[in-house]
């Protein structure tokens, strides 16, 4: 069966995960779609390709993923229950690999800030949305940002209900906030971090 490029992506997510930026080569790669090299070579130029190709991917669907969820709730508070869903269900493992591989890697470094800077940004407005207040929101955001990479780094295997647990306690001092404050939408200190009108 001729594999496509997304293919290729999605296993490069699970051979991450299952070690690190080592496993990520052409042969394992091919290896475990059953593909030859050739089919690679469809596909890319070599590794290096492969490696911008793959972390753009996951740049723009982990970023437009979370916004396109968000934008489908009209609820505010129905997005805190969301994005305590997608939370868990991130692929941690990959996820934790690729920001090992940043800590040597500049060019990886670069798609990992842009995805964390992506999640908060979408993260302070789902809050503000909520009514909570600005600064607050973004105190808020950088906390949930936090639990999230915390466990991915302390946990070689994480724990997707401990996880759970920790987003319910986090949902339950968003939902808090968004009881105690209900301001209008403004301008967030963030350049590109707007409220929606």
């Amino acid at each position: 069966m001729r594999q496509g490029k997304d293919d290729y992506f999605r296993t490069a997510l699970d051979l991450l995960a299952e070690g690190g930026v080592d496993a990520l080569t052409i042969a394992k790669l091919c290896t475990r779609l059953g593909v030859t090299t050739g089919s690679f070579y469809a596909h890319f130029s070599g590794i290096g390709d492969f490696h911008n190709a793959f972390l753009g991917q996951w740049e723009v669907h982990r970023v437009s993923q979370l916004k396109k969820e968000l934008e489908s709730t009209t609820d505010p508070l129905d997005r805190i229950e969301l994005l305590k869903r997608m939370g868990v269900a991130v692929h941690h493992e990959a996820e934790s690999a690729i920001r090992a591989w940043a800590r040597t890697n500049p060019a990886v470094a670069e798609f990992q800030r842009r995805v964390d800077l992506g999640r908060e940004s979408a993260l302070v407005l789902a809050y503000i949305d909520a009514g909570i207040e600005p600064a607050e929101a973004k105190v808020l955001a950088r906390i949930g940002l936090t639990i999230l990479v915390g466990t991915q780094q302390l946990e070689e295997k994480v724990d997707r209900h401990r996880l759970a647990t920790l987003f319910d306690e986090y949902q339950r001092w968003l939902s808090s906030a968004a009881r105690r404050r209900s301001t209008p939408r403004e301008v967030v200190d963030d350049p590109g971090v707007r409220a929606r009108p």
